[in-house]
């Protein structure tokens, strides 16, 4: 058989392995038809088979020695990229050498070229900005997100194991609005954010984004009207609480700054989260004239810092100056204690939904457990931690983020009509997350 015939069928053959993912069977054919043809084809192909067996010296040893045809080969571009992905970025990631996670972004960027479309260019982009965040470089950020347009990336995120990611569109808003906000372009940033919940009406973090860039920009009074219809929303976080007490505290409304700034103190969340609340409350109180309370928060503001080696701030810092507090603190769950007697005195939910439209309030404030979440059942029960009886719950009316076995929620119970039995019920209304009050 003619040796040109022998070497496509070998070729052909070896392809074949290749799709079907027996790498190594398939690696040495393709170096030999590359040495005896020096082709890009061949090239390429060997380069993927080496990298997909882990031989990661070899496959940079062939770019390497090969350099010339990057220029004219986008297939052997985007199995340096791949390569470059499988060697640097995950391995630096995990060991937080962000500098070379940014170096290795942007020389796989530099090889994509205008193939913006590819995966591996989405994979690039977003390993780079998300070192450019862990260095803190929010105009590198600003460049990277200039490569692409929100409008040419995915709007739906992939499902993993039942649950679905956040998308690249929307990943790509966070880490422009976040930037824009830091380098206090205000304007650009409310415009954006703007734009953003547009393509996500749903997604309370991006009308929040532009209800702050108002309130940088000294329009507080739109900016607290947009925070309040925020509050609103099922499942809204603390934050948004926390952000309406700062508004009300820079308009000298420190009785209202103060109901909101507890609301956030009780609600669900992460302690440490929160330290800055809790100095907000301490600055409250001192023009109210609580002297004992401010001191209660600067303590647990100085406890939690201390114990996560947290830097104080300059205005924490006068703060415990004022107070005469030194480094001799209670650990923060000791400290919390003298706090949380406040907050629970003067608890004030201004942002709970009432939504009652068929029966009165019958008890207020009853935390409870999902029982099961029954596909295509429009209806679930939780069961009362008080008594253990179940409830009947609406699906429509728990927050999505609590829609799954098991979960632990806030509720009232209020009269409901069974339309089966035709007779008064009960039921689960007004749901929301266990707040900190409660919980305790």
């Amino acid at each position: 058989m003619d040796n040109t015939i022998q070497n496509v069928i070998m070729w052909n053959e070896a392809e074949e392995m290749r799709k079907a993912g027996k790498y190594d069977q398939a690696l040495p054919i393709f170096l030999n038809c590359f040495e005896k043809n020096a082709d890009e084809g061949s090239l390429w192909r060997a380069v993927h088979c080496a990298r997909k067996v882990g031989d990661y010296q070899l496959a940079l040893n062939l770019i390497e020695e090969n350099k010339f045809m990057l220029g004219v080969s986008q297939a052997l571009k985007n199995q340096f990229c791949w390569l470059k992905y499988d060697t640097c970025i995950e391995k630096n990631k995990k060991s937080g050498n962000w500098e070379a996670v940014l170096k290795a972004s942007e020389e796989m960027l530099d090889a994509c070229g205008e193939d913006i479309e590819s995966l591996i260019f989405k994979l690039a982009l977003f390993s780079g900005i998300d070192a450019a965040k862990a260095l803190s470089d929010n105009t590198k950020i600003l460049e990277l997100t200039d490569l692409i347009g929100p409008e040419k990336l995915p709007a739906d995120g992939e499902s993993f194991n039942g649950k679905k990611l956040i998308s690249y569109r929307e990943r790509w808003f966070f880490a422009r609005l976040s930037a824009l906000f830091d380098l206090q372009l205000y304007e650009e940033c409310r415009e954006l954010a703007l734009q953003a919940v547009k393509s996500y009406p749903r997604k309370m973090e991006f009308s929040r984004r532009g209800a702050l860039c108002l309130m940088m920009l000294g329009k507080l009074e739109e900016a607290e009207e947009e925070l309040m219809v925020i509050s609103k929303i099922r499942g809204c976080p603390w934050y948004i609480a926390a952000d309406l007490a700062k508004i009300r505290f820079s308009c000298g409304r420190f009785d209202d700054a103060l109901k909101s700034a507890y609301q956030a103190a009780n609600m669900h969340g992460e302690l440490q989260t929160k330290v800055n609340v809790f100095t907000l409350i301490a600055k409250i109180q001192l023009v109210l004239g609580n002297i004992e309370s401010a001191k209660n928060h600067v303590i647990l503001s100085c406890s939690i810092r201390k114990h996560l080696k947290w830097k104080y701030t300059e205005e924490l810092k006068q703060l415990a100056s004022r107070f005469g507090i030194d480094d001799v603190l209670p650990l923060p769950q000791i400290a919390i204690k003298a706090c949380e007697k406040d907050w629970k005195e003067n608890f004030v939910n201004e942002g709970k939904i009432v939504e009652v439209e068929d029966g009165k309030i019958l008890q207020s404030g009853l935390t409870g457990i999902v029982t099961a979440i029954v596909e295509n059942r429009p209806f679930t029960f939780i069961s009362r931690k008080d008594n253990g009886k179940q409830v009947y719950a609406r699906i429509s009316d728990i927050p999505e983020d609590l829609r799954y076995s098991g979960a632990e929620l806030e509720f009232d119970l209020v009269e409901s009509l069974d339309k089966l039995k035709n007779k008064k019920s009960v039921r689960a209304a007004n749901i929301q997350t266990i707040s900190l009050a409660l919980a305790a």
